[in-house]
């Protein structure tokens, strides 16, 4: 008997909460009423829809597709409007990650992750590594705010214009008026 796909939520005042992704339409989202609610201030009211689809092979597949919420949605740490999802895929609504278990073949270690191991070997790094930039600029409330930034400005340029232009007409309206008296 196959599997059926779910997200595990990863975030820690949530952690190990299980949702099945049975229905077509999935809501998601912070009120009351969402299929998957995420009682977290980051996450937006109605933040993300997944969608499952099945194409004409029989393959199914989940397609997560985000509000316009005002914290973003991203997948493996990249912004999203939309992705077909993968297995495997970490999902951050807001603040909040969970994550996507498309795999849905049955097995006997299907929830038994210890035979899996990864192994980093540091020795081969230079003795002078620097440590990485953060991924402030990637905020989508620090993009949001630089936009409202631009807009400012831009309107604060289209006033000095608009002021200068009016200043010069009354300046010409004065040299008229003076060069026919």
């Amino acid at each position: 008997m196959a599997k059926t796909p779910k997200l595990t939520v990863l975030f820690e005042k949530l952690r190990g909460q299980t949702f099945n992704l049975e229905k077509e339409s999935i809501s998601v989202g912070r009120k009351d009423g969402m299929d998957i609610v995420l009682k977290d201030g980051s996450v937006s009211g109605h933040h993300a829809d997944i969608i499952r689809t099945e194409n004409e092979n029989g393959e199914v597949t989940f397609l997560l597709r985000d509000n316009d919420s005002t914290n973003g949605t991203r997948v493996n740490n990249t912004p999203i409007t939309e992705h077909v999802l993968k297995n495997s895929d970490l999902i951050t609504f807001g603040n909040v990650e969970v994550l996507f278990d498309g795999d849905t073949a049955d097995s006997n270690e299907a929830d038994d992750f210890s035979h899996l191991t990864h192994t980093i070997d540091i020795s081969s790094l230079e003795e002078k590594t620097t440590a990485p930039q953060t991924l402030t600029n990637f905020n989508p409330r620090n993009v949001k705010e630089a936009r409202n930034k631009a807009r400012i400005q831009k309107g604060i340029l289209l006033t000095f214009i608009l002021g200068g232009a009016v200043l010069l007409g009354l300046a010409a309206i004065v040299i008229i008026t003076l060069a026919t008296h």
